[in-house]
């Protein structure tokens, strides 16, 4: 029969494997953030010239289509260099960290439309990458505490 110790080495060692997709992956490249905040860049732009100017509506329309597929391909980039995305429950920490991350997310969309619809272009759109850029660079350094933490409880 097992001890007290040995099963909790085992369950220690299942944790960390649950854990493991959300903790152990590749540092995201440098340029990602900017890549990200120029896709504000373009959003802002798009939605601009859907809702202020006399353009048609289809350049806009092209411009959102092609940062929509920019994300995309940024998420299957990531699947692929990874060799998967973390599926099922997220460690706490990270879990914090994931929501506040949507919750940002969320708020930051609202920005930036708000950016498209009321401000002037050559305002709106180094705002958008800036703070597109700044919550990006937050949320990395957020997550890779989170994560961090987890090696650490489960090490």
């Amino acid at each position: 029969m097992e001890s007290k110790e040995e099963i909790s080495a085992h369950l220690r060692v299942a944790e960390r494997a649950a854990a493991a997709p959300y903790v152990d992956y590749p540092k995201d490249p440098w340029w990602s953030v900017p890549a990200i905040g120029l896709l504000a860049v373009l959003f802002v732009l798009g939605t601009h010239v859907q809702l202020r100017t006399d353009l048609p509506s289809l350049v806009g329309v092209l411009l959102n289509l092609s940062v929509g597929g920019s994300g995309i391909a940024y998420y299957w980039w990531q699947r692929r260099r990874r060799g998967t995305m973390p599926q099922g429950d997220a460690p706490r920490e990270v879990s914090r960290v994931m929501w506040a991350f949507i919750v940002g997310a969320v708020l930051v969309c609202a920005v930036l439309l708000l950016l498209a619809a009321v401000a002037p272009l050559w305002l709106a759109l180094p705002a958008a990458f800036l703070l597109v850029s700044a919550s990006m660079l937050w949320y990395g350094r957020a997550y890779e505490e989170a994560a961090a933490q987890v090696r650490n409880r489960l090490a």
